[in-house]
């Protein structure tokens, strides 16, 4: 410790509050493994998180599924995926109407307005991008049904 003015500091001693434990130290404090009863009822053993597949590498196909989607699935996902756009495009509109009405004014309703506004942007964004894949998808995607050859 520096003395600025020559005076020694009044506390010199940490107090608890900015100790830093150790880590390899055991604990004050007694600890034992959660007991668990399978056979009681009531009692959920179930984990809390559940870990899913990767989505790089989703596994091995279900038997008799493709692999791809067919055209009239395409067809059907593209227009979800419209009305999921046009609502994520206009989901927070009465809320920005709100903000420019000034429903709330200080500085920190300036902040919220301002990342209201860059949310309701990529919401929009997003959802149109998410169309623009599903249409390159149904727009790369050949008829399904055979040709017939005639000879």
């Amino acid at each position: 410790m520096t003395e600025h003015d020559g005076a020694r500091p009044i506390h010199t001693a940490p107090d608890s509050t900015h100790v830093v434990t150790d880590g390899f130290a055991p604990s004050p404090h007694e600890t034992r493994p959660l007991e668990l009863h399978p056979d009681r009822p009531g009692v959920d053993t179930a984990p809390d998180i559940v870990a899913l597949p990767d989505p790089q590498n989703p596994g091995p196909r279900p038997p008799g599924d493709p692999g791809t989607a067919s055209r009239e699935e395409l067809e059907m996902a593209l227009r979800r995926a419209q009305l999921v756009a046009d609502d994520c495009a206009s989901l927070l509109d009465p809320a920005q109407r709100a903000m420019e009405e000034g429903a709330w004014v200080s500085r920190l309703a300036d902040e919220f307005s301002t990342g209201l506004t860059v949310h309701a942007r990529l919401a929009g964004s997003i959802a149109d991008s998410c169309v623009e894949t599903v249409q390159i998808a149904l727009d790369t995607r050949g008829d399904d049904d055979p040709l017939e050859v005639h000879a």
